[in-house]
């Protein structure tokens, strides 16, 4: 209602004017990388449309200013808008002509002379912070930041766009585009703040990027580009659809990608930070029951994907079973930050001292420029004997001797022929004695009377309140152990023991708890509880052969019977 009083009021004091639009530039001649002024003096409504400068200048400030005033009983509106230009080229440039509402501007020439300190383009310039973060001109514009301008080929670079804006907003839209020889990925959410930049008041919106350069050379960053509109004033109300067209630009930038060193690691893994650190241990452990240690690593300048896997070793013959790794990412000023934490169960199979080994990861120090490796302390656990199989110590070897004081007298010994005659009066009593343990053993066979159906004797296998107790206790790797020991004989490991299971529902059991144990997470391990809890509630059914259990023939009569 109030902008069609205002419209009205405006058409009874306005008389008709022809439209006049003019075009201006502060300087006719600039030097390159030096900022040109161009106004626009109209009394068309709508501002205008500044797109086809764009491939010729960057743009870096917009601002408009309106005025009224009764000129001979008439109404009288004009409008200014002031747009500061950068050349991105040397030579006579065309600012070409620019629609206003429904008018246009007049094409200007500017010449733009080569500067000694400016180099050929502005994309090899260092990325200066923009003129209105200074001056605080302008209600709009935009800054970008790079963390590396001297990265190596698949180094992550973070990219920060920050765009300040005081008016408010109604909407818009900030776009960076990915550069030819690189990718780009937008990370996080945008975060919102206020900054007071040159005396004014700013709103900023900050948005963070990841570029990932593919090739060494020059890689040049495009600017940054913001277009939306704002609240506008009374006269955007009564001239316009009340809203204020507002267009920023960024600073282009230039990346100098470096090739791979020449004594760059394999593989080739760029970062800022790497640490691989043990999180817990235990001191001790019992043989045959597990014992669980974490892995923790952080990098700083990757995701998860593109990190090493985190693996742990054991000697002394014990197992060690990974879990799937649990994963936080989060990104610092657009640059990844990734932390991976695994944890592995560890069997022993031996009393003694058990030795764990984390593999190394070797990365190349952006930072330094030097090559490294991360690596966590090892591991000592010391094991006591468990029950049953894992009571006894394996069998030591006999420790190598240091004789060699005594290889000169031996040797000598040897060639003499004392030697040889020893050796052959050992071999004639061992032929002698080997004829006489032969006709002993022939005169036993002789006096023992023949034993029919014995049977060797076998380690007695675990019951099924075993089984129970292991199922009770919700660890896997206890449950795979007792499932292959009350075989009889035992069964080497879970892939022998699905052989010799009747019950396929018992062996897809057997199959989810692998994908458990070693299956990267591939199939949770209380899935694999409740599928064993399900399948072996009655104890295993045993696979029997069919040869000579029943009397039937295996064959069907050759004559059948009426």
């Amino acid at each position: 209602m109030k902008r069609g009083i205002a419209l009205i009021a405006l058409a009874l004091f306005a008389a008709p004017a022809w439209a006049r639009t003019t075009a201006t530039l502060d300087h006719s001649r600039v030097a390159q990388g030096q900022a040109v002024m161009l106004t626009i003096a109209t009394d068309q409504v709508g501002a205008p449309d500044y797109s086809a400068l764009r491939s010729r200048f960057r743009v870096e400030d917009v601002a408009s200013e309106r005025s009224v005033r009764f000129v001979n009983g008439s109404l009288s509106v004009d409008l200014h808008y002031r747009v500061e230009l950068i050349a991105l080229q040397p030579g006579m440039q065309t600012i070409p002509a620019l629609v206003v509402g429904r008018d246009r501007t007049q094409p200007l020439q500017l010449e733009v002379t080569a500067s000694a300190s400016a180099s050929p383009s502005p994309q090899a310039q260092p990325s200066p912070q923009p003129q209105a973060a200074t001056t605080g001109q302008g209600s709009v514009f935009i800054q970008t930041q790079v963390d590396d301008r001297h990265p190596y080929v698949q180094q992550s670079v973070g990219v920060t766009v920050r765009l300040f804006y005081a008016t408010q907003m109604l909407d818009g839209a900030l776009d960076l585009d990915a550069p030819p020889g690189a990718s780009l990925r937008r990370v996080g959410d945008d975060v919102q703040g206020s900054e007071n930049v040159g005396g004014r008041s700013y709103s900023v919106i900050e948005r963070h990027y990841v570029l990932v350069p593919d090739r060494s050379g020059a890689l040049a960053l495009p600017s940054a580009r913001f277009s939306g509109h704002g609240q506008g004033g009374f006269f955007d109300d009564v001239f316009g659809d009340g809203r204020e067209n507002l267009h920023a630009s960024g600073q282009p930038q230039t990346l100098q990608v470096r090739a791979l060193p020449a004594n760059a690691t394999q593989p080739w893994l760029p970062l800022h930070q790497l640490d691989v650190q043990t999180l817990n241990a235990p001191n001790s452990a019992t043989a045959g029951q597990t014992a669980v240690v974490t892995l923790r690593m952080q990098a700083d300048g990757a995701n998860a994907t593109q990190l090493p896997e985190l693996l742990l070793t054991a000697d002394n013959d014990a197992q060690v079973y990974p879990e799937a790794p649990t994963i936080d990412e989060r990104d610092s000023g657009g640059r990844p930050q990734a932390v991976v934490t695994r944890r592995f169960s560890v069997v022993p199979a031996h009393p003694g001292a058990l030795h764990l080994q984390v593999t190394p990861i070797q990365w190349w120090n952006v930072v330094n420029d030097q090559p490294a490796i991360a690596q966590a302390q090892s591991v000592t656990l010391n094991v006591a004997p468990g029950s049953g199989a894992f009571a006894a110590s394996p069998t030591p070897a006999n420790p190598p001797t240091d004789n060699t004081g005594n290889r000169a007298g031996v040797s000598r010994w040897l060639r003499s022929g004392l030697a040889w005659s020893i050796a052959a009066a050992v071999i004639g009593l061992l032929w002698i004695a080997s004829l006489a343990w032969v006709a002993r053993r022939r005169d036993a066979r002789a006096a023992i009377p023949a034993v029919t159906d014995a049977k060797p004797s076998s380690p007695q296998p675990l019951r099924k309140d075993d089984l129970k107790d292991a199922l009770d206790s919700a660890d896997l790797t206890r449950i795979a152990q007792t499932l292959q020991r009350m075989a009889n004989p035992p069964a080497a490991d879970l892939d022998a023991l699905k052989v010799r299971l009747q019950s396929a529902q018992q062996v897809e059991a057997i199959d989810a708890l692998q994908a458990a144990l070693w299956g990267n997470g591939r199939i949770a391990p209380e899935a694999a509880l409740a599928a064993l809890h399900q399948s072996f509630r009655d104890g295993p059914q045993w696979r029997t052969s069919a040869a000579g259990k029943t009397g039937k023939p295996t064959l069907p009569p050759l004559y059948p019977e009426h």
